[in-house]
């Protein structure tokens, strides 16, 4: 249901406060980069598990409008995922700029900040109360170098209206993770060279690696090339079988030339 604006009395109608009344859109900041290839993997790696299903909405950095009638009421998560839609997110997509909480209804039950040096004091503070408040069940935050968040990889849970910070988990290999309850996903951060790491999904269930875009590209290449190689090998195999069968078939019609010439001499004698 739609409730922005201020309520009309019976004779009037509501006027719905305009998108870009709503919000401030700065331009991104000069540190994007830092950011860019962390948000893209691990939001493309969710976008292929939840992009079939229609009561699930998928984004990255786009508005989330929590109160439609108070101008900049207005976050952007670097990745956000909303669940339990009675829309399909694709009429969403075409007929909104933003996410109004509460015009489609759900809160996002997910949300995702990935670390820069402008925006970590702000995804610390205020962008973790704002997510609190407008009722988000998990905040994820990602931090490739550990510098500007102070560690790398951070899950938290609302818990009575706060967030709880989930366990952290060390493997023999240096591995650090931790599970999503509410994507059901493990979110592994393995460092590397110079103290820059990179980040991996498992889905928890399963155990089985999740795949960023180039992996799912590259595996899909695979597949085809198999498949082309397996279909190459299938007509082989069919073109020998009729070159064989031509062969049995000159064959068999030479056997019945020469018995045909046979009897004709037998005939002869």
């Amino acid at each position: 249901m739609t409730t922005t604006g201020a309520k009309a009395s019976p004779a009037t109608t509501a006027v719905e406060i305009p998108w870009y009344d709503l919000i401030d859109d700065p331009e991104p900041p000069e540190d994007a980069m830092q950011q860019d290839d962390t948000i893209h993997d691990v939001m493309t790696i969710l976008k292929a598990r939840y992009e079939n299903d229609p009561n699930t909405l998928w984004s990255n950095q786009t508005n989330v409008i929590y109160n439609s009638e108070v101008p900049g009421s207005v976050v952007a998560p670097d990745g956000y995922i909303v669940f339990g839609l009675d829309t399909d997110p694709r009429t969403i997509k075409r007929v909104r700029r933003s996410y109004r909480i509460d015009e489609w209804g759900p809160t996002p039950a997910f949300v995702l900040e990935v670390a820069s040096e402008s925006t970590a004091a702000r995804d610390l503070g205020v962008k973790r109360e704002i997510y609190a408040g407008m009722g988000a069940q998990e905040y994820w935050r990602l931090d490739r170098t550990g510098e500007y968040y102070g560690e790398p990889l951070v899950g938290e849970r609302l818990v009575n209206g706060a967030y709880e910070r989930y366990e952290l988990h060390t493997d023999a290999n240096g591995d650090i993770w931790s599970r999503s309850e509410v994507l059901g996903v493990d979110f592994y951060y393995r460092p590397e060279d110079d103290s820059f790491g990179v980040f991996l999904l498992r889905d928890s269930a399963t155990g089985e690696w999740l795949n960023t875009l180039s992996g799912e590209l590259a595996a899909h290449a695979e597949t085809e090339a198999a498949r082309q190689t397996a279909e190459a090998r299938a007509q082989e195999a069919e073109a020998r079988a009729r070159e064989t069968e031509a062969r049995a078939r000159e064959a068999e019609a030479r056997n019945q030339e020469l018995q045909s010439e046979l009897d004709r001499l037998r005939r002869q004698r």
